[in-house]
């Protein structure tokens, strides 16, 4: 008889993973995301120590200098991991299987059947490490993996595009 652990495992190894250098892709492009309000922030306070602002005090400004600092930290260092190790995808004859989240964990079944078209995106900071975005489109949303070497996402495009052709007829 198998025990829960043992059949969690098999499921976590079905799972593929994104690519290692998305976390530094995630990293690179968090860390643009959110240097802007902390370097607004920072640049209040000091402006507002040096020409004496009454409406900004000091401990205020420091205050959320330090709350753009803390969230900045975060988000560049702990949550490109967080979602590393959480997100996986599987691609069956049938449908498509994604696990993602960062706090609430969801796994989507997304049927072939319902495949519109898959597309590829890659922006400056994924081409930068060669990695691109697969996104899989229906009639209802798009679900997207964004993590994949650019080789690897054309190939599985080209998968996903026979599978759902397949099982239209």
């Amino acid at each position: 008889m198998e025990t829960t652990e043992t059949v969690e495992t098999r499921k976590e190894e079905r799972f593929r993973r994104l690519h290692p250098d998305w976390i530094a892709a995630s990293r690179l492009g968090s860390a643009y995301f959110y240097a802007i309000p902390l370097l607004a922030a920072a640049a209040l306070t000091v402006l507002g120590a040096l020409l004496n602002w009454n409406w900004l005090p000091i401990w205020a400004g420091g205050a959320v200098t330090l709350g753009f600092a803390l969230l900045f930290a975060f988000a560049v260092f702990r949550v490109p991991i967080l979602i590393y190790n959480r997100f996986g995808f599987v691609v069956y004859e049938e449908e498509v299987e994604i696990r993602k989240g960062l706090f609430f964990i969801t796994e989507t079944l997304v049927p072939m059947t319902k495949v519109q078209h898959v597309e590829l995106e890659s922006g400056p900071i994924l081409r930068k490490y060669d990695l691109a975005e697969l996104k899989i489109v229906t009639a209802a949303t798009t679900h997207s993996i964004a993590g994949l070497k650019s080789s690897e996402a054309e190939s599985l495009k080209r998968t996903i595009g026979e599978l759902a052709r397949r099982t239209e007829e």
